[in-house]
């Protein structure tokens, strides 16, 4: 993710969409220029600061190799790790793109870059375009700073670097602290265990799940008040007033109850694996299609089975199943991350509410022929064919060169999901973002309908779009909408969405948000006047990844004239917090334009059973009487 202009901040973050902790990282959501050896090379920690692995000494002193977190640099296969620099004395404010611009005017070509909080690590694809970068970044200018380079450390392999440590403290305090959590463990089965990570709250009323969702929204609400008052001072006693009144700087109305709790997910993506993998007390030796139980920088990549689950469909139940018999009859092993061997991947699975199901198998191709392949592909083809599912995907995920990416293979059926949701029909990509819960995404995208105050004379910008739905559901009750999404292929479906139903008012483009902002707004006003509107109201309606927008973005709207109204809807608010506050801030040489102040903040529950839901902030121009 290319940040510009900002401080960057050390954050870990994981996608909303598969807000299930037990559902693994995947090439379905991230686009890597390597297949990674390991879940290490995504972590970076103080190990980095020496230069050489220290693993070499355990090997030769007779250490169990097995136990070696470096073993994994020593595969055939290209590795991040093995050529990587740290670059330090970096400016306080630069972005990521910037930097890489930079290093490209000095021919300077990484595979990987990881802004760390002060330095960076860039990784290369061999050792001599390592050292050719460090030679020419040593010594050199950038942004009236001189930076400094030095070799990093690979990092360790943590699910080796917890065995060892363990192996180490058998017997020891730490031995014992170990053998207390692992009697813990044991209390608990494989299924209880997947259910404590996936859906925590399962066991409770919905009544107190929404509770405590309320509690949550009411602690981000809190901060929030703590957050404007300090970024706009001369608005404290008005904030103050607000907090007396209504015990934070706006009203929060309520949690919305989603109208179904159980069998409301449709897609989950699913591991293929061998429960007998360390972590776990298996009950069953057998290959099995589902979850896993804790991550791998955790010191485990088990897989428990769903079937218990409730958010899960019938129809999401069924395929697992079939799959699953599938791959335990084929003879073909699960994948396995630590060594790359295995064949068996994942499975993502689509299913909308007639049913109907869209899957994408994943392997790992190892060294089968192309015809090994295509005999595999008619197998799972026949199993597809009779089992209800109206589109199959096929994926073989094995080492990549720089810059490429698997393609989906379409095997069968349409080459999309439709769904119906808000009186219309939406035609959904395999990979294409649509709320988890369809039942519950109609209830937000009428509540968002409801809180905008839209009227046929109101023009709808969406930002951060994806496929159009939330801008579609309301064309037929604005004058227009315009939205804007980085990812193609989504403004793609967003179109063909539009025409397939019939809907004539919309206009989606892709590109950066910060960049297409300003466009929008100015194509807004020359439609208004061409047409010889007047008083047309721009309500912004804002929908970005859990992260939040980018400064540049919020500081555009705060300079858009025209635009009164933001409604923002956030799946992790406490991770938006400084977009919220961004928009609210005092105005300065950088945030130009009448700041926004919350008006009014509400909560939309599309995840039964876990502690997530959406939220959502209304704003509007700060205009204090």
């Amino acid at each position: 993710m290319e940040v510009d202009n900002v401080n960057v901040k050390l954050e870990v973050q994981e996608l909303m969409d598969e807000n299930l902790s037990a559902e693994p990282e995947s090439n379905y959501c991230f686009k890597n220029e390597e297949i990674p050896p390991l879940d290490t090379v995504k972590i970076e920690n103080n190990e980095n600061s020496s230069t050489t692995p220290e693993h070499k000494e355990d090997i030769e002193d007779g250490a169990d190799r097995n136990l070696d977190p470096y073993a994994y640099l020593q595969r055939p296969e290209f590795c991040s790790e093995n050529f990587k620099i740290e670059i330090m004395n970096l400016p306080k404010y630069y972005g990521a793109g910037h930097l890489k611009k930079f290093l490209q005017r000095q021919d300077i070509n990484t595979s990987k870059m990881k802004l760390m909080k002060g330095y960076v690590f860039a990784s290369f694809r061999s050792e001599e375009e390592r050292d050719k970068a460090m030679g020419k970044l040593k010594g050199i200018v950038y942004k009236g700073k001189t930076l400094d380079v030095k070799l990093a450390k690979p990092v360790q392999d943590p699910l080796i670097k917890k065995r060892k440590a363990e192996a180490e403290a058998e017997g020891g305090a730490d031995g014992e602290k170990k053998a207390r959590k692992e009697l813990e463990c044991e209390k608990l089965t494989i299924t209880e265990q997947i259910t404590k990570k996936t859906v925590p709250y399962a066991g409770k009323a919905y009544v107190e799940q929404l509770s405590l969702k309320k509690e949550e929204m009411l602690k981000v609400l809190k901060k929030l008040t703590k957050e404007v008052r300090n970024a706009h001072p001369k608005a404290g006693n008005f904030i103050q007033s607000k907090k007396v009144a209504l015990g934070a700087i706006c009203e929060f109305t309520e949690v919305i109850p989603s109208p179904v709790i159980e069998k409301y997910r449709n897609k989950c993506e699913f591991t293929v694996a061998s429960t007998t993998f360390i972590g776990v007390n298996p009950e069953t030796d057998e290959l099995t299609l589902g979850f896993r139980v804790s991550t791998y920088k955790e010191g485990s990549y088990a897989v428990g089975p769903v079937s218990h689950l409730a958010f899960i469909s019938d129809a999401m139940r069924e395929i697992v199943h079939v799959f699953e018999e599938h791959f335990r009859a084929s003879g073909r092993k699960p994948y396995n991350p630590e060594d790359h061997s295995g064949f068996w991947r994942q499975v993502l699975v689509r299913t909308n509410l007639a049913g109907e199901v869209l899957a994408i198998v994943q392997v790992h191709p190892q060294n089968l022929s192309t015809e090994e392949l295509d005999s595999v592909k008619s197998e799972l083809k026949k199993v597809a064919e009779v089992n209800k599912v109206v589109s199959l995907y096929f994926e073989a995920v094995g080492p990549k060169k720089s810059g490429e990416d698997p393609p989906l293979e379409h095997l069968m059926g349409s080459a999309h999901l439709v769904e119906k949701l808000c009186g219309l029909e939406f035609s959904i990509s395999p990979l294409a973002f649509f709320q988890v819960n369809t039942l519950a995404a109609e209830v937000l995208y009428n509540k968002i309908a409801e809180i905008a105050e839209i009227d046929s004379n109101t023009n709808i910008m969406d930002v951060c779009c994806g496929t159009g739905t939330i801008g579609l559901s309301l064309a037929k009750k604005c004058r227009r909408v315009y939205g804007v999404e980085l990812v193609e292929s989504a403004v793609e479906d967003a179109k063909r969405n539009a025409s397939r139903n019939g809907l004539t008012n919309c206009v989606f483009v892709a590109g950066k948000a910060e960049d297409e902002v300003n466009n929008l707004i100015d194509n807004i006003k020359k439609m208004d006047m061409d047409e010889g509107v007047e008083g047309g109201k721009i309500v912004a309606i804002l929908d970005p990844p859990r992260a939040g927008l980018h400064r540049k973005c919020c500081q555009l709207l705060r300079s858009a004239k025209g635009i009164e109204r933001i409604i923002y809807i956030s799946c992790n608010a406490q991770q938006a917090m400084k977009s919220f506050v961004d928009l609210c801030r005092a105005q300065s040489n950088a945030y130009s334009g009448i700041p926004f102040f919350p008006i009014k903040a509400m909560a939309v529950d599309l995840f039964p059973d876990t502690p997530h839901c959406e939220f959502i902030l209304v704003l509007e121009r700060y205009r204090p009487t």
